[in-house]
């Protein structure tokens, strides 16, 4: 049975809670060396999270693919040689001198999308939407805190949700159900 994860960071989240025993993290003091260290599904999770956080922040709630991809890889490419800064202030400063893109044929709209589409797509897609959509909906409370409780019953609650109401859209059951 496909599962919805609507995580805060689906693996990081899982990652910080083993690695470290903590309930709770703030994502705004996550520094370039710690980004880098991540293992590549953390770091996925993660970097959807963020942008899914900048996106809300910029007004948008559509997640264009491709830029994704660029952003991610110039991040990493300016982590890896400024180990001691904090990714959230990097990308601050870059979404401050960002041009929006142009839309392209692999825009998902947050708005958009129905339960059903996010269950029928594959699992690397689910992954990067519910990781970015976790971000865009902590931003609108403008919060970098993650508390893994409320990740974990989060992800619940919209999965059983979604199962029996595919065609609700998505971010709005994530609206009505996120805590």
């Amino acid at each position: 049975m496909k599962r919805l994860a609507l995580s805060v960071i689906l693996g990081f989240a899982a990652h910080c809670a083993s690695a470290q025993a903590q309930v709770t993290f703030d994502m705004s003091r996550v520094s370039c060396a710690d980004y880098t260290a991540m293992d590549p599904a953390t770091s996925r999770d993660f970097s959807a999270w963020m942008s899914g956080w900048f996106n809300q922040q910029a007004g948008s709630s559509t997640l264009n693919v491709e830029g994704y991809r660029r952003n991610v890889a110039n991040v990493q490419s300016w982590c890896a040689s400024n180990p001691n800064q904090l990714v959230m202030a990097g990308l601050k400063s870059a979404a401050a001198n960002a041009r929006p893109g142009q839309p392209g044929p692999t825009d998902i709209d947050g708005s958009l999308i129905t339960c059903g589409q996010f269950l029928a797509s594959d699992g690397a897609t689910q992954a990067l939407i519910s990781s970015w959509m976790g971000g865009w909906f902590m931003s609108t409370k403008n919060l970098t805190n993650v508390d893994l409780r409320y990740v974990e019953r989060n992800s619940r609650v919209v999965g059983e949700h979604c199962q029996r109401n595919r065609n609700q859209k998505l971010m709005t059951v994530i609206q009505e159900n996120f805590r």
